[in-house]
């Protein structure tokens, strides 16, 4: 790994020419699954979902919600919504946009809809669930020929095991045209790859990699605040005695020294008051993955004699054994935001809450919509250890004038972006 990281530094020092078209060349680990409309835990072709298909809503930087497909979104209550389409947006196949393929769409993503005056009036079809968090990840398609076809400004030109080429529906000068999504055995190859300059995008560094590329004058670093956390998850047949001791032990200034660079969290540096430490009990089996290895390793060492296995997987290999609930603690990145996200992850029942989570007192505070007496509950009875709240980061080409991360989804304003002539 050193020769080639040494390598790697070598062969990416120079600046790139900028005669040619950027292509850019998107570095990820694991296996890539199917680039499709509905959100899969571990499909990591997921990254392309905003530039192929489109919401009806997005989210401002406030966490408020705009139209995007949609030509105006009202809110008729707390669970109930009224949607105007835009007339002028068709499908990469140029086929128009009908009421008949949003409704498809939303239904597919859990939302009931009905059809009345020119308007699509939309409301959860999973009790408990706001609207607006559906909507969010809701995404307009339809499907022709055995394959899906979004609206967004790129289309799927080819794809392999490897490899997702995306190209721009209608090139335009002084934008991106062609997009590579390239899969990588582990993170580790996706970062020595980058550095090498095979690839000119990579997101979701660990800390200590990051500064590799301080310096290399044909990349460029970008951060954007973010209120992502990176955490602990507890399999649910922990005590609940268990899973608070854990919570204090877990989320503390010691294993956020042990993970992350210096002021990499949002969280108070304050010196805890004492170590809180674990008592006597089972050894517990510490699942870890991607960008997470770090984290693993800091919180097998904060278990002491309590540190049982400790496994680095793939993705589909972690959500595997998620669902079987074959763990005791996994890291993992739960939506906190917008707030109302949180009840995809902590409703009971919920598609995504694949932890197996359920409290009547958080379930009756998102029914209510009451954020603030959700976020209590999960404290007073907690499904994680809520470690670290760091920055979105982005390593690129430094060819790219002024891009920008998103607030929801990283990657989503990549057909914005500005490249140098």
């Amino acid at each position: 790994m050193h020769r080639l990281l040494v390598l790697a530094v070598f062969l990416g020092c120079n600046a790139p020419s900028g005669r040619e078209p950027l292509v850019l060349r998107i570095a990820m680990w694991g296996p890539l699954g199917e680039l499709a409309p509905t959100r899969s835990e571990s499909a990591l072709a997921s990254v392309a979902q905003p530039w192929v298909f489109e919401r009806l809503v997005t989210v401002d930087a406030e966490g408020q919600l705009k139209p995007a497909l949609a030509a105006r979104v009202d809110r008729l209550s707390v669970d109930r919504m009224r949607v105007e389409l835009r007339r002028d947006v068709t499908f990469s196949d140029g086929a128009p946009i009908t009421e008949a393929d949003t409704i498809r769409s939303l239904e597919s993503g859990g939302l009931k809809v009905t059809q009345s005056d020119g308007a699509l009036f939309v409301e959860s079809s999973q009790r408990g669930l706001p609207v607006d968090a559906l909507l969010l990840e809701a995404r307009v398609y339809r499907e022709s020929g055995g394959k899906f076809i979004g609206s967004g400004p790129f289309m799927v030109a080819s794809q392999t095991e490897t490899e997702i080429r995306l190209t721009r529906r209608t090139p335009r000068a002084g934008k991106i045209n062609e997009v590579r999504v390239v899969a990588y055995a582990t993170p580790r190859d996706a970062f020595a790859h980058t550095l090498k300059g095979d690839t000119n995008l990579i997101i979701d560094l660990e800390p200590r990699w990051l500064e590799f590329f301080r310096g290399v004058p044909s990349f460029q670093v970008i951060r954007r605040a973010t209120r992502s956390t990176d955490a602990i998850l507890f399999n649910r047949s922990l005590l609940r005695t268990e899973r608070l001791q854990l919570a204090r032990a877990l989320a503390s200034q010691r294993v956020r020294d042990l993970a992350y660079g210096p002021a990499e969290c949002a969280e108070s540096r304050e010196v805890d008051d004492a170590d809180p430490g674990l008592g006597p009990g089972p050894v517990l089996r510490v699942l870890s993955w991607g960008p997470f290895e770090r984290l693993g390793l800091a919180v097998h060492r904060a278990l002491g004699d309590r540190a049982g296995d400790l496994s680095h997987l793939s993705p589909q290999e972690t959500v595997s054994r998620m669902k079987s609930a074959d763990f005791d603690l996994v890291m993992a990145r739960p939506i906190r935001w917008p707030r109302s996200s949180m009840a995809l992850i902590w409703r009971t029942g919920s598609a995504n809450n694949i932890i197996g989570y359920s409290n009547p007192a958080v379930d009756h505070a998102i029914e209510a919509g009451d954020w603030d007496a959700a976020e209590a509950a999960l404290q007073e009875d907690p499904p994680a250890a809520f470690v670290c709240t760091r920055d979105h980061v982005a390593v690129l080409d430094v060819r790219i004038k002024n891009p920008s991360l998103g607030p929801y989804d990283v990657l989503e304003a990549l057909p914005d972006w500005e490249v140098a002539q």
